[in-house]
């Protein structure tokens, strides 16, 4: 008897010590580093995510004028990457503060679409059906609380799983996304710390939606999910160099699946390349064709409160003389057209949908992919800072669109002139 209750105070007094000590770690990692920055990648526990023998590489061709533009527009932004990639060859590739094209940049948020194209492969293997209830595969959910079965996979791949979810503040070590992002045991918080918050069908950006699909992967494929990323996408995209994932501690090594793939910018850039291409790459189907077919048209996200399958869509806007100029203008781009609003000038701002769509991350990370034009924007850095644009207009307007070539310095248009001239004679 006396060796029973032993057993027991010992169990009772590990469980504490061991939930006491990841407090400790939490709250020391919350202090000492802060909110979440760039940097983060180089102190966080990792695992490797193997490249493979064959690389691909993009054609390069500056397009001067475009260089001449950004060049002076991304000084002093916080970028610390920037690739324009059209028709497969990059037009634009610079490097600042000190990173090169070897570099590996964390992405944030950009790594929950790594996660989607993940998911829909696992779907086409027949190992999970994003209509089943998470339950299927976490059964253990049911112990916590029945209505789990009622979330679907699909309902975490678009954020409307109504699992309760603290996104914001980090700061405070005992918030979800703190938990999540400093904690030291990230499965243990999937599989026994949930609770549920609302009926799951009304959007709500959560990021332990996507944790839970990390959680998933690992149990249906059988491996590490840095392993399932490896083998389905890493090797078979030719990615030029080996990436690395955060992950909560070096005994757990469960990775942060919302938030921690670190790489270069031209590997980055190779997910908007699959996206463009239909989930092939160089003839091979890599993501199945239906399951990019959801998301490769902003127009499409749009109907999904601009969220769908961990993609993002935004409307655009320009101005225009009179109302009629604005539908014409998104009628004769291919552009949904959403409404307009008369200035004070009496100029019209015309706001619309276009087919382009982002994978995006926190502090401006970006890969933008832009199906009428044929471009990928990577963008990696940062908070945005820069007083004529935003980052998203920049990379619409100005990249995407061609408007930079309004915007060259007037010396440079004066010498072309000048030059022009001395042609003729």
């Amino acid at each position: 008897m006396q060796n029973k209750i032993f057993k027991v105070f010992a169990l009772t007094l590990l469980v504490i010590t061991a939930f006491y000590c990841e407090s400790c770690t939490m709250v020391y990692r919350t202090i000492a580093h802060g909110q979440a920055d760039v940097t983060d990648h180089e102190w966080q526990p990792k695992v490797i995510v193997e490249k493979g023998t064959d690389d691909f590489v993009f054609a390069a061709k500056t397009d001067t004028e475009l260089a001449s533009f950004l060049d002076e527009s991304l000084e002093g932004s916080n970028t610390n990457a920037f690739m324009v990639i059209r028709n497969d060859t990059v037009v634009y590739e610079k490097y600042f503060n000190k990173y090169d094209e070897n570099s590996l940049h964390t992405s944030f948020s950009v790594a929950k679409s790594f996660v989607s194209a993940l998911v829909g492969i696992a779907q086409e293997e027949g190992l999970l059906n994003e209509n089943e209830p998470i339950t299927t595969y976490l059964p253990e959910l049911l112990r916590q609380n029945k209505d789990f079965e009622k979330i679907t996979v699909k309902h975490l791949l678009n954020m409307q799983s109504g699992i309760k979810f603290d996104e914001y503040p980090v700061l405070n070590p005992f918030t979800g996304m703190a938990r999540l992002y400093y904690g030291t045991n990230i499965r243990s918080k999937i599989t026994h710390g949930m609770t549920i918050e609302e009926a799951p069908g009304r959007f709500n950006y959560r990021s332990i939606d996507t944790q839970v699909l990390g959680v998933i992967l690992e149990r249906v494929t059988e491996m590490p999910v840095e392993k399932y990323l490896s083998e389905k996408l890493w090797k078979p995209l030719g990615m030029t160099s080996n990436a690395t994932w955060s992950v909560d501690s070096d005994r757990k090594k469960m990775v942060k699946a919302f938030c921690g793939i670190n790489a270069t910018a031209e590997d980055f850039a190779k997910l908007g390349r699959l996206y463009l291409n239909g989930g092939k790459h160089n003839g091979v189907q890599i993501v199945p064709a239906a399951w990019v077919a959801k998301t490769n048209s902003g127009k499409k996200i749009n109907a999904h409160f601009g969220y769908k399958n961990k993609w993002w869509t935004s409307s655009h806007y320009d101005v225009f003389e009179t109302e009629a100029e604005g539908k014409a203008y998104a009628a004769a781009n291919n552009k949904e057209f959403i409404k307009t609003k008369k200035l004070k000038n009496g100029k019209y701002v015309a706001h619309f949908q276009g087919d382009d769509y982002s994978a995006l991350g926190i502090l401006g990370q970006y890969v933008y992919v832009n199906p009428a034009e044929n471009i990928i924007v990577v963008r990696l850095g940062d908070s945005w800072r820069n007083k004529r644009f935003y980052l998203s207009e920049l990379i619409y307007t100005y990249v995407g669109n061609g408007r930079y070539k309004k915007m060259l310095p007037k010396k440079e248009t004066a010498a072309k002139t000048k030059k022009r001239s001395l042609v003729r004679k």
